[in-house]
Formats: structure tokens, C-alpha cells, sequence
């Protein structure tokens, strides 16, 4: 009995290496795993209630550094300095529809490429719509923005966003039952319609509608377009037809994206690559000021 004691003893000893063993792997585990996973499930059940903010930072590997979603909201017509991440605005100005303002960067900046949007609330709850911020900027420069179509009042309110394409929300685009949908935006003089097949861009038809009483002004503006007209018509996937009556001309532009992935001379940012999605399109059309149906 004493030997069958001591041998249950030793087998107990040998067998605690083993044991420490796996206790080192599961506090490696808490150490290097549990930090992510608890913040993973905190950052969900703060959105869950609603509460906790919406500022967390973000990294943009094209700037090298961190990234605020969202500056603190400016009334317009405060003469407030709004400075966020590497870009300061002042002498917000809104005169006729047209929103001007200074902004000062610390080295040059294409505002076109950091995805920043100046968005407009009422009384900072109501929102009434957005704006693109672009435009190349050494140091300090003016800008303007057609704020049309905006309702704005003495309680309007402004802020900065950074939403990259991939946050963009997205709908689904009403199509035929071959998987065809069409969107099409204007405003003024300018129209742009855009063709879908499965939610992916496969055409584009811009309109140009220019009318002008003068004739030496009306012609030189027509002959511009004819030459447009001319070498486009030489290019794969383009279409261009001038139409005139009298003092008018509108001037059509079809691009085909049948054999064709990106048209490079065409410079217009509103002409978007093969393959692109509606609702991406739509939101930075809508962010231009055009009206989308």
C-alpha cells in the first residue's frame, strides 16, 4: 500500500510540468489576444447603445499619419479659424450661393486626394448636404464653393469629414431585368448620365447646353467644341455630336466602356472609371452640387 502511495505521488509530480506548461499558454494568450478581443467587443457594444465617439482615429497610409473622421462644427458666419488635421480654414465667407474661405496647409496638398467633404447642418443635427473640398494648395489659397441648392439660414452650421470610398453608404439601383439601371445628374448648363449593368459603370453621356446672343462670343465658344467634336470622334469609345438652332448648341459626349477600362484624355473628373459603383458615383455627384435621379 505505501509503494502504491508513493508511485500516485510521483505520477502527480511528473505530471505538473505539464500543467505550468499550459497555464503559460493560456496567460500568453490573455496578453496578446484578450486586449483585441475586448476592445473589438467594446467598440460594438458602444455603437450597440449609441454612446462613446465617433472620433476614433483612423491611419491613412497615403499621409503617414492619423487621421480625425470629423473637425468640430463652425457656424457659418462666426469668424471662427476650424483647424483640422493638416489644414486650417478661416474668412469663411458665404456671398450668392458661393462659399469662399482661406486655407493654409504646411506644405503642398491635393485636397482632391484625402477624401475631405464640408458637410452643413442645421442647428448641428439637421443635415442639408455636403461639398467635396479639392483643389491643389501651396501653403495658403482661397477657395470657392457653389453652395446652391443648400438651405442655408443663421443656424447653419459646418464641419469637416474625412469618408473614404469604401465608407460611402450604399442602395440598391433600380434596374430592368437584365441588370440595367441608369443615374443621371445635372445642374446648370452640364448633365451627365450614367449607365449600369449589375451596378457596375458601363456608359456615360455628358450634355453641354451653351446659348449666348453674341455671335462672335457664340462662335468662337462652337468652334471650340467642334474641334473637341473632331478628335474624340477619332478616339476608340467616343462618341461627340454638336446640334445647333440659332444662338444654342448642345454638344453630346458617349463613352463606351465596352473595350475600354479608362478614357485618358478625358480630364473630367464627373467621368468615372470602368466598373464603378452607382451609389459611389452618386454620392460624389451629389457632393459637386448636381441633383441625381
Amino acid at each position: 500500500m505505501k509503494e502504491d502511495t508513493e508511485k500516485n505521488q510521483k505520477e502527480k509530480k511528473s505530471g505538473h510540468p505539464i500543467f505550468i506548461l499550459f497555464i503559460f499558454i493560456v496567460l500568453l494568450g490573455f496578453v496578446f489576444i484578450e486586449p483585441e478581443i475586448y476592445k473589438e467587443l467594446n467598440s460594438n457594444l458602444a455603437e450597440a447603445l449609441g454612446i462613446g465617439s465617433k472620433n476614433n482615429k483612423i491611419i491613412n497610409n497615403n499621409l503617414n499619419n492619423e487621421i480625425t473622421p470629423a473637425s468640430d462644427y463652425i457656424k457659418i458666419g462666426s469668424n471662427s479659424t476650424l483647424s483640422y488635421n493638416e489644414i486650417k480654414l478661416s474668412n469663411v465667407v458665404i456671398t450668392n450661393n458661393v462659399m469662399s474661405f482661406t486655407i493654409e496647409t504646411n506644405k503642398e496638398l491635393d485636397l482632391s486626394t484625402l477624401h475631405y467633404y464640408i458637410e452643413f447642418y442645421q442647428d448641428k443635427s439637421i443635415f442639408l448636404g455636403r461639398r467635396v473640398l479639392k483643389g491643389i494648395v501651396n501653403k495658403t489659397k482661397t477657395i470657392e464653393i457653389d453652395v446652391s441648392g443648400l438651405d442655408m439660414a443663421d443656424n447653419t452650421f459646418f464641419n469637416i469629414s474625412h469618408i473614404e470610398d469604401e465608407s460611402i453608404p450604399k442602395f440598391s439601383l433600380e434596374t430592368d431585368e437584365s441588370g440595367i439601371g441608369n443615374i443621371t445628374c445635372s445642374k446648370d448648363d452640364t448633365s451627365y448620365s450614367y449607365d449600369f449593368e449589375l451596378d457596375s459603370l458601363i456608359r456615360v453621356v455628358y450634355k453641354y447646353t451653351y446659348v449666348d446672343d453674341n455671335l462672335d462670343t457664340y462662335t468662337n465658344k462652337l468652334l471650340t467644341y467642334q474641334k473637341l467634336t473632331k478628335e474624340y470622334n477619332s478616339l476608340n469609345g467616343l462618341t461627340a455630336v454638336i446640334a445647333e438652332n440659332n444662338n444654342t448648341f448642345i454638344y453630346t459626349l458617349e463613352l463606351d466602356y465596352s473595350n475600354i477600362e479608362k478614357f485618358s484624355k478625358i480630364t473630367d473628373a464627373n467621368v468615372f472609371n470602368k466598373g464603378q459603383h452607382s451609389y459611389i458615383i452618386k454620392f460624389k455627384m451629389d457632393a459637386e452640387g448636381y441633383k441625381c435621379i
